[in-house]
């Protein structure tokens, strides 16, 4: 509670903060972009090259489009979509010298989707709704020999309130508090690595929801700065009554697993990008999650009260904080 009146606080300080804008968008055109971006680094050795070196494959595929339209004074339109997939290959030497290729590692992974639609009013505080549907291209958790494609599949809808606090050339800074309704879908492995047969379990959660995006560019575009920060409060979860009153006491998990499930989620995300030239570009990402259960994965207990997936639900608990950077030199084109 003392954290779902720490969010409504936050949005009653931003309600009291004047917002600087400038001219809007144009009205009836679509203002649209797509960035595509590639990066690779390689090195090939034969095997009789001093030293032991041994080659690898690394490279990244990035596409971040935006498609947004101000259809009239009083309603907005913006759809973005963010897909990225990497890989690295690596040699390793046989026991007589020679060099084979293993197995690529997953390095990147990501889809995300996200419609946003605002009733913009003079006041500044603007009623939306929007869709999000985030996944994975290859899903490793349940067996890296066996990718799952597209899992776990993640829908959302929200409503509430947004205020643009800054608009102006090269800047923004946009909130939104509201009301989020969440789906979750998961696929598993049944049986032995020699069959395929999945089963799917789905969760439903409800949550209060702060996201801040925040946009600024430098130096004549040549420096670019790109965040966003997500808070999450869920205050219902459909797997929470399984933790609770269906699952056998014992066992390995925290005596408090159920409350984990409605822990203050934080997720916070920064893209900086230096232009070198039009196509040549130096990239670092930076980001930080705090989600102490994931809630994609459900407990699943049987009549006698044992949980059947202890181990997925012992991997969907992280009492600290998930971290990830990349820095990369690659290549990319901007489409306007």
């Amino acid at each position: 509670m003392k954290r779902f009146n720490a969010m409504i606080m936050a949005g009653l300080v931003i309600a009291a903060v004047p917002a600087l804008a400038a001219d809007g968008p144009e009205i009836g055109v679509w203002q649209k972009q797509v960035e595509l971006g590639v990066n690779l680094l390689q090195s090939n050795y034969s095997r009789n090259w001093n030293g032991g070196d041994k080659g690898s494959v690394v490279w990244a595929a990035t596409v971040d489009a935006t498609a947004e339209k101000q259809f009239s004074a009083s309603a907005n339109w913006r759809n973005t979509l963010n897909l990225a997939y990497g890989q690295t290959h690596n040699q390793e030497r046989e026991a007589d010298g020679s060099l084979f290729w293993k197995r690529p590692d997953k390095t990147t992974d990501n889809v995300a989707f996200e419609s946003l639609f605002r009733w913009t009013t003079s006041s500044g505080w603007d009623p939306f709704a929007a869709f999000n549907f985030n996944s994975l291209f290859e899903d490793l958790n349940a067996d890296p020999q066996r990718p799952l494609t597209f899992n776990p599949l993640k829908f959302k809808e929200s409503v509430g309130m947004s205020r643009k606090l800054v608009e102006k050339e090269g800047q923004v800074l946009m909130t939104r508090l509201g009301i989020a309704f969440i789906q979750n879908s998961r696929k598993y492995y049944l049986a032995a690595p020699l069959q395929d047969e999945t089963e799917t379990t789905t969760s439903t959660e409800a949550a209060a929801e702060m996201i801040t995006e925040y946009q600024v560019g430098a130096l004549d575009g040549k420096v670019d700065w790109t965040s966003k920060l997500t808070l999450s409060l869920p205050f219902s979860y459909s797997g929470k009554s399984v933790f609770e009153d269906e699952m056998a006491p014992g066992g390995t998990l925290p005596e408090d697993v159920a409350d984990f499930t409605t822990a203050l989620d934080v997720d916070f995300e920064n893209t900086f990008t230096a232009n070198i030239t039009k196509v040549i570009s130096v990239k670092l990402f930076v980001r930080w999650v705090y989600d102490k259960y994931d809630n994609s994965v459900k407990p699943v207990v049987d009549e006698a009260g044992t949980l059947t997936n202890e181990a997925d639900v012992l991997g969907a608990i992280r009492k600290s904080g998930q971290f990830k950077q990349t820095l990369a030199l690659g290549f990319g084109y901007k489409f306007n």
